[in-house]
């Protein structure tokens, strides 16, 4: 063989390695740089030596594109691709292993174990491969016959072109589903979403959608992942004796199988294991709708043999409902602390998973628009988990044309001031907006915001409900003799608020800043725009020059982008919230410019990004304050721009995704220790 052969085969082999700890065990061996040198010295090969080329080569995944208005050709399943049966609740499980125990027991005294698996909600596939090599792929279809899609399956994450191994049987046939991962279907609706074209309901009609592409490129560049769950075919070699035996088979040739099986004894055992997953279905990277239990041993599976539709030896518990569907009767404009308009779906009322849903969140007017919902449309609604129920999307094909396209308004609901809009969202910018005055004023004086005693949330409500407080700059000009005379306000309460106001009339410029409850500019935005203008003066200033140097003097500060200058510039050059500034300064709220005190800074911390997670032994803006006063920056969530992870008691989906970013992670004593 000559050493240029050899380097071809030792290439082929090693990205077929690479393919394999990156899309299957999700644990990469090399940098994509390193990969693709590779990848490109293998296409220099295989253009001097073309005749080297086989299908299984890595340069061979994403074929040519089919011709437009072409069909994928019908096949027949050699094993047919026939349903499971689906059970709810408990008891229809107890019935299921009565049945497969009554079934056995005249066959043999052997005892059945159960094997349980997630049901994975996407699409279903079957892959043959003859000598190790990937030779056709089919969807489902009826059952009976299903799409030959072999170019696309060959381009999906996870779909082994060339089978691990030496002792391989002459042809193999494996199913399993065909998934992405829910971030990277919201990643990838994200993108559809910014280059205006149509967004997916669900990751299960974004893998179907996309499977039907006539180009393979297409399907390459999408997030799919391929799982496998069953071995159905071997011919050379003799059949797995259990399922636990032919997923670790096929885990070995380099599939991806289930991390989440167990086997048990009885329905006592699939019940439990039913329970956990549905309680950690949203920490799952994968959508599923239930779990299935199956028959271990092939022997027994055999023997139980198959109903006209459906195996007796396998059935799916189904998880309680997320999705319904119902009629949209309205769509209601709310406004939120800092002017959001969000748009709320009212419903026919509908259970979903033993809850009634009436009301669901529509997000945006972009979301209306780009999933085109109309009033009185019948639209699909999922609730999950503690999330607000949302309208996944309306069912087109049930529309009768007496429904109305919904317009959304430029002006504000509750004051009428003509709305700004920032992107995907519209925002009133009045500062005493009625929908936001008494939210506005509750941030204010939180602890969030300036920290002011005596005065709470229900007090907040109580002195606009009276017309005390009427406006944000109202708050530091009380009627304080008239609030004496509320029901439950005496002497020494309306003390304690006026010595809690008094006591705040001095707040740092940055806390000032962040407690008008501006849209993006919130306390760490705040510290960092108050560095460089240390006077609400300066701010204010910004709205009376040139707005694109404006923009261009803000977007230099770091952490402040585009979006987030034009919020501030927006808010400030809004007249009616300058003359309400302005009488707050009248009033006596003289707001003191930011020291940045440098030598607190430690070499160690400063520029780091940290995140908290879980219970620590002070409040969370405590140890916040503790960091940005050692010169380090925290954040809400982890991503690859995490340098520590302060991890407390009962750390939750943060520990775990920084544990698979490789981020820091510190206990909150090694925190300290590291900013003393």
């Amino acid at each position: 063989m000559s050493e240029l052969r050899s380097e071809y085969e030792l290439l082929v082999a090693e990205l077929h390695r690479f393919n394999h700890s990156y899309y299957v065990d999700a644990q990469p061996i090399v940098s994509d740089a390193e990969y693709d040198r590779s990848f490109q010295r293998l296409l220099e090969i295989e253009k001097e030596h073309p005749e080297w080329r086989q299908a299984s080569s890595p340069s061979q995944r994403v074929g040519a594109p089919l011709a437009t208005g072409s069909h994928f050709e019908k096949v027949q399943h050699v094993v047919p691709m026939i349903s499971i049966e689906s059970l709810f609740g408990d008891d229809s499980i107890v019935e299921f292993e009565a049945r497969v125990r009554k079934g056995l027991a005249s066959e043999t005294e052997t005892e059945p174990t159960f094997i349980c698996e997630p049901k994975w909600d996407g699409v279903s596939a079957s892959l043959i491969y003859e000598d190790g090599v990937l030779v056709r792929g089919i969807s489902r279809g009826d059952g009976q016959a299903g799409e030959d899609l072999t170019g696309n399956l060959r381009a999906v994450g996870g779909v082994p072109l060339q089978l691990f191994g030496n002792d391989i049987p002459k042809l193999i046939e494996v199913r399993g589903e065909v998934m992405m991962t829910i971030s990277g279907f919201n990643a990838m609706n994200d993108l559809l979403r910014e280059s205006g074209e149509q967004v997916f309901a669900n990751p299960r009609n974004a893998t179907a959608g996309t499977l039907k592409r006539l180009d393979p490129s297409v399907v390459a560049s999408r997030p799919l992942r391929f799982v496998c769950y069953e071995v159905v075919r071997i011919d050379g070699k003799e059949m797995f004796a259990t399922h636990g035996d032919a997923m670790q088979g096929a885990k070995d040739w380099g599939f991806a199988v289930s991390n989440y099986s167990s086997i048990v004894t009885s329905s006592a055992g699939m019940i439990k294991f039913h329970d956990e997953i549905e309680a950690k279905r949203d920490e799952i990277e994968y959508e599923m709708d239930g779990v299935v239990y199956k028959v271990d041993s092939q022997l027994l599976r055999d023997l139980l043999g198959s109903r006209a539709r459906t195996p007796r030896w396998v059935c799916a518990h189904k998880f309680a409902p997320r999705e319904e569907t119902t009629t949209l009767i309205d769509i209601l404009i709310q406004v939120g602390r800092t002017g959001r308009l969000t748009p709320r779906a009212v419903l026919e009322p509908v259970s979903i998973g033993g809850v009634t849903v009436q009301y669901a969140t529509l997000h945006h007017s972009a979301y209306i628009a780009n999933l085109d919902i109309r009033l009185g449309d019948q639209v699909l609604v999922r609730r999950a988990g503690d999330v607000i129920p949302q309208i996944v999307g309306p069912i087109a094909a049930r529309r009768d044309g007496s429904e109305t396209v919904f317009e959304f308004p430029d002006t504000c609901p509750e004051c009428g001031v003509k709305t700004n809009n920032d992107g995907e969202h519209s925002f009133c910018v009045n500062i005493d907006c009625p929908a936001q005055l008494i939210r506005r004023v509750q941030y204010m004086v939180s602890r969030t915001a300036l920290n002011i005693d005596g005065i709470g949330d229900k007090a907040v409500v109580q002195l606009h409900d009276a017309g005390l407080l009427n406006s944000v700059e109202q708050l530091f000009h009380l009627n304080y003799e008239a609030i004496g005379q509320l029901d439950g306000w005496g002497d020494k309460s309306v003390n304690a608020m006026r010595d809690g106001i008094a006591q705040a009339l001095h707040p740092s410029l940055d806390k000032f800043l962040a407690s008008l409850g501006i849209p993006e500019i919130g306390p760490e935005t705040s510290r960092a725009v108050c560095a460089k203008y240390n006077s609400i003066e300066a701010v204010l200033d910004l709205a009376t020059i040139d707005r694109k140097q404006a923009i261009q003097q803000l977007s230099e500060i770091d952490g402040v982008a585009k979006k987030v200058a034009q919020s501030l510039l927006n808010f400030i050059g809004t007249e009616k919230n300058r003359l309400s500034i302005h009488a707050m300064l009248n009033y006596g709220l003289h707001p003191q410019a930011v020291e940045v005190n440098v030598a607190a800074h430690k070499e160690a911390v400063v520029d780091k990004v940290f995140v908290l997670t879980g219970s620590l032994s002070c409040s969370r803006s405590e140890m916040k304050e503790v960091i940005q006063q050692a010169g380090g920056k925290v954040t809400g969530t982890v991503s690859k721009k995490t340098d520590y992870l302060v991890a407390g008691d009962k750390s939750g989906s943060k520990l775990t995704k920084a544990q698979k970013l490789g981020v820091a992670v510190l206990t909150e004593q090694q925190a300290r220790e590291l900013l003393a």
